[in-house]
């Protein structure tokens, strides 16, 4: 999915308030990749930009319970929340960072048995926990993977990319936020089973 501007929302919601409609309706701030209609009106808004590509992550449990997603309060943004903490977790096996806009705190840490704890919580409140949850590192990593690796191919081969966007590199104030897609497959191919 990918995130609709604030004019956007309100236009299709009727709303005159674009925070609101998303509150009560989470939902209604993205466009599914696979609709075509919902796609082409995003890409033919004066606001479509890179921040569009925000892209959802929906993480659900054994029960069908959200874990992750707009069911539960948290950014959602794959370039500057879940890739940064990514290659830190690459890196040094733990990570907690800031996440979304919020004062919210992102934190996974990658246990020598293969699995990976996440949280989401309230940088101000710590033991204010959004979501928390224990999984197999390789299937969650490589969940995300294939849905940044869909999102690719939907975006550069399926649709007209406005003139002037550069969406293989998505980029935030210079500094790059897109992490190699083949170095993320290489690690995951090599987390345990």
């Amino acid at each position: 999915m990918l995130v609709k501007p604030g004019s956007l929302i309100e236009e299709e919601t009727g709303s005159d308030n674009w925070l609101i409609a998303v509150t009560q309706q989470p939902e209604v701030q993205y466009a599914d990749v696979n609709d075509r209609n919902q796609i082409d009106r995003l890409m033919r808004s004066s606001e479509f930009g890179l921040d569009a590509l925000q892209m959802a992550i929906h993480v659900f449990d054994d029960r069908g319970q959200p874990l992750i997603g707009y069911e539960v309060p948290s950014g959602l943004n794959i370039w500057r929340d879940y890739l940064k903490a990514i290659r830190m977790l690459m890196e040094q096996g733990k990570v907690s960072v800031s996440y979304g806009i919020d004062p919210y705190l992102l934190e996974m840490e990658q246990y020598a048995n293969g699995q990976i704890s996440f949280a989401i919580r309230l940088e101000l409140v710590p033991h204010r926990i959004l979501t928390q949850f224990t999984m197999h590192a390789r299937t969650f990593l490589l969940e995300i993977l294939r849905s940044i690796e869909f999102l690719w191919i939907k975006m550069l081969r399926e649709y007209p990319i406005p003139s002037g966007l550069d969406i293989s590199r998505p980029k935030d104030d210079g500094e790059e936020l897109f992490i190699e897609i083949d170095a993320l497959r290489k690690w995951v191919s090599e987390l345990p089973e």
